[in-house]
């Protein structure tokens, strides 16, 4: 999140000179973070549960194994990564929210 606001310092410096309020980009930010990590958790868990499944068919060995679908995992996974990735935003998005729009603006 920190390389994606400082790839973006000119565009969040025109939100802060057209108005936008230090608790709007930090909203932005945070609402990207969150998109982002709630695809991670879902890809996430489908990679795992979908490998786990190859791993059980190859080593069988002509039994056949089940991996079940566990809902309670996947909500957890899903939420762990929004958790971990909405706490690891909280620093960029201080900074972003701080940023000087006159001092965005000279970069351009």
């Amino acid at each position: 999140m920190m390389g994606s606001v400082r790839e973006r310092t000119e565009e969040i410096g025109i939100f802060r000179a057209i108005g936008f309020r230090r608790s709007h980009i930090m909203r932005i930010v945070f609402l990207e973070a969150g998109i982002i990590s709630g695809l991670a958790g879902i890809l996430g868990y489908g990679l795992g549960w979908a490998s786990a499944g190859v791993a059980v068919a190859l080593s069988g060995e002509g039994h056949s194994g089940h991996v079940p679908f566990a809902p309670e995992l996947a909500v957890g996974a899903v939420v762990l990564a929004l958790t971990m990735g909405l706490i690891a935003t909280v620093y960029p998005a201080m900074m972003a929210a701080r940023l000087d729009p006159n001092e965005a603006l000279r970069a351009l």
